[in-house]
């Protein structure tokens, strides 16, 4: 199906999916992220969480390669052409299906 083109909604939802969809089911994946201090700058790779989840002042969470691999990979799967069967209609989804808060 058609995938949200926001690499920004993918990190959050690895991480923890209730983040972008409250009531999910699928765990989170934290393993594919790294909490370290801040040096000098943060990262500009860094993912902005809610209050509840963010690190303790001075530390940044980031996306490890692997991490980054895969949400280049979903962002690929994008099929949004129309098939047979839906009689060759393409429906966008649903902009709420995919609100963050």
């Amino acid at each position: 199906g058609a995938r949200l083109a926001d690499p920004t909604w993918h990190f959050l939802h690895l991480y923890d999916p209730q983040i972008t969809s409250p009531g999910s089911i699928m765990p989170p994946h934290r393993f594919l992220y790294e909490t370290r201090p801040i040096v000098g700058q943060p990262s500009p790779n860094a993912i902005t969480l809610p209050a509840s989840q963010a690190p303790a002042p001075g530390y940044e969470v980031v996306p490890t390669e692997r991490a980054e691999a895969l949400v280049a990979y979903l962002l690929s799967l994008n099929d949004t052409y129309a098939y047979p069967e839906t009689n060759n209609v393409y429906v966008e989804p649903a902009a709420e299906e995919h609100a963050t808060p």
